[in-house]
């Protein structure tokens, strides 16, 4: 098993674009319940199923949801170049983008007691920067060390000093009592650092009183969870590696080694593992991806990995359909079994 797991997003919902990313070898369609109810991801996935049942290639259908990670409230993309200062509250306010000085809000973790002048907020995958310069009693004040694109409700990460994460919040909580009515044939847990979270979420699945229930994908993206994932891929379906978060809590020189290690467990337990994201970043943009993303990508599929998962190469780049192509020529190339077959037993509602 070989599987390209796409992200849905504004690229990949363009009118025709899901077809061309079947045709083009995708396997699997993530849907991220981060900035999206999970009542409206339903929807789309019956729209995708529909799809890949015209095709007849069927189609793992993933509900991703987000877990208890801070991010900015912010509903409109601005640019961070020649803003001197922008203010962040340590409650879920509304933002202010176009303010004299620009006001984000944060929901989730409440990271307020870790704060210390001079400590970095990381954005996204860490492609922005934040410092902090004044805190006062319901805020601070930071100066951008960045100039990129700030996008909608972006993760933020304190460097170094990273709040114990909470997997299951209320409103994950709700989409699990509702997935089993869904089309989703998994539902991927955020943050998960210990079994007991897997347990937890197919307890309030069986609250549906179905018997065929989504599978649990753990996904596995802090050190906690890096050093447990022996129990966690005991218990789940799959375990995900989310190397983005993974990085931004261990920092450069352990990520490798905890990459490796959740990669390793997880294939000694037979436990399928998928690898994300920003596999081939590079093609968001570029036409030809960086010889690095070649490698790394070449490698991963010839270690004989279960997915690899693509995130801004298909929700916002602009050769979607032409990253999955490549993704799915090297996984000919490469992979011991480019077979491509669904990871997850087919749902209907």
């Amino acid at each position: 098993m070989a599987n390209i797991v796409v992200t849905l997003g504004p690229s990949s919902m363009e009118p025709g674009v899901a077809d061309r990313l079947m045709r083009a070898g995708a396997d699997a369609f993530r849907f991220p319940a981060s900035k999206v109810p999970a009542e409206e991801l339903a929807r789309q996935a019956v729209e995708i199923a529909a799809i890949a049942e015209k095709l007849e290639r069927p189609q793992d259908l993933l509900l991703d949801l987000p877990g208890a990670k801070s991010r900015f409230t912010n509903d409109i993309e601005f640019l961070l170049a020649d803003i001197p200062q922008i203010r962040v509250d340590f409650a879920p306010t509304p933002s202010a983008e176009r303010a004299a000085v620009p006001r984000l809000g944060l929901s989730g973790n409440d990271i307020s007691d870790l704060l210390e002048p001079g400590d970095v907020l990381l954005v996204g995958d860490g492609e922005d920067a934040l410092r902090v310069d004044k805190i006062h009693g319901d805020h601070c004040l930071t100066t951008p060390l960045t100039g990129g694109m700030l996008g909608r409700r972006r993760g933020v990460v304190l460097r170094g000093k990273v709040p114990r994460a909470t997997a299951l919040t209320d409103s994950d909580a709700a989409a699990l009592r509702m997935v089993p009515s869904t089309v989703f044939s998994a539902v991927i847990l955020s943050f998960v650092e210990s079994a007991s979270i897997v347990e937890q979420a197919r307890a309030l699945m069986r609250e549906s009183g179905r018997d065929d229930l989504p599978a649990v994908v753990a996904k596995v993206e802090t050190r906690a969870g890096a050093e447990a994932v022996a129990d966690i891929a005991r218990t789940a379906d799959a375990i995900l590696l989310g190397r983005g978060d993974l990085l931004l809590e261990a920092g450069e020189v352990d990520f490798y080694a905890l990459s490796r290690d959740v990669i390793k467990a997880a294939a000694d337990l037979s436990c399928p593992v998928i690898v994300g994201t920003q596999l081939f970043d590079s093609l968001s943009k570029s036409w030809l991806p960086h010889r690095s993303e070649l490698a790394y990508v070449s490698q991963l599929w010839e270690g004989g990995v279960d997915g690899l998962m693509l995130a801004n190469e298909t929700t916002a780049g602009l050769h979607p359909v032409r990253t999955v192509e490549m993704l799915s020529t090297l996984r000919s190339r490469y992979a011991p079994s480019p077979d491509g077959k669904p990871m997850f037993a087919a749902r209907r509602p």
